[in-house]
C-alpha cells in the first residue's frame, strides 16, 4: 500500500484539511457593537460548528479505514521435525480493511472552551415595533480599539482556549465482529 506524498515544490497545491466556515477571500465588515446575548450565542454556535466538523471528520475516517485494504498473512505454521530442524509454512495472503484490523479513528470533543475579549459592556434601551421598551446588554469593542490606536495604556488582550479530549468511537459506528468456524457454527463474537 502506498500513500500519496505532497509535492512541496508546488506550494499552491497545498490546502487545509477542511474548507473554512468563512473563506479568507470573503469580504468582512467589523461591527462596532452587538448584543451581549448574540455574542454568547455566536460563541456557542461556533463551538457547535467546530464540534460537528470534528465529528464529521472522524466519521469520514471510519469509512476511509473500511475502504482501505492491506494484504496480510493470516497465519504462519512452525513445525519442529524429529531431527530438530524447523520449517515454516505461511497461509495464503488476504486483503483486509484497516477497520477490520482494528485501526480506529480518534473521536474528540470539546471539554472546555474559553474566549476572553476586552470590551465595553453597556446597558441599552430599545423599543420594539409594538412600543415595548426593553433593556439589553450590548458589547462594544470600538472604544477599546480607539484607545489602542492612540497608544493609550489600555490593557487589552484576546484569548481563545479550547481543550479537546479523546472519547470512544460511538457504539453505532463500531463494527461487530462475528467469528464462524468452517462448519458455520458461531465461535463467539
Amino acid at each position: 500500500m502506498s500513500f500519496p506524498v505532497a509535492n512541496l515544490a508546488n506550494v499552491s497545491e497545498l490546502r487545509a484539511f477542511r474548507s473554512p466556515i468563512i473563506p479568507p477571500k470573503v469580504p468582512v465588515r467589523e461591527t462596532p457593537s452587538t448584543s451581549f446575548a448574540d455574542l454568547v450565542r455566536m460563541l456557542a454556535e461556533s463551538i457547535a460548528d467546530a464540534q460537528a466538523s470534528l465529528d464529521r471528520t472522524s466519521a469520514e475516517l471510519v469509512k476511509e479505514f473500511a475502504e482501505t485494504t492491506v494484504e496480510i498473512i493470516p497465519n504462519t505454521t512452525q513445525t519442529i521435525q524429529a531431527d530438530g530442524s524447523i520449517t515454516y509454512e505461511t497461509g495464503e495472503p488476504q486483503e483486509v480493511s484497516l477497520l477490520n484490523l482494528g485501526v480506529r479513528p480518534t473521536f474528540y470533543q470539546f471539554s472546555e472552551a474559553t474566549v476572553e475579549v476586552v470590551m465595553d459592556i453597556e446597558v441599552v434601551e430599545t423599543q420594539t415595533e409594538d412600543g415595548k421598551r426593553l433593556m439589553n446588554l450590548f458589547a462594544q469593542t470600538y472604544n477599546v480599539k480607539y484607545e489602542r490606536k492612540l497608544n493609550r495604556d489600555v490593557k487589552t488582550s484576546s484569548k481563545l482556549t479550547a481543550t479537546l479530549v479523546p472519547v470512544p468511537m460511538p457504539v453505532g459506528l463500531e463494527p461487530q465482529v462475528v467469528t464462524l468456524s468452517a462448519e458455520g457454527t458461531n465461535d463467539g463474537g
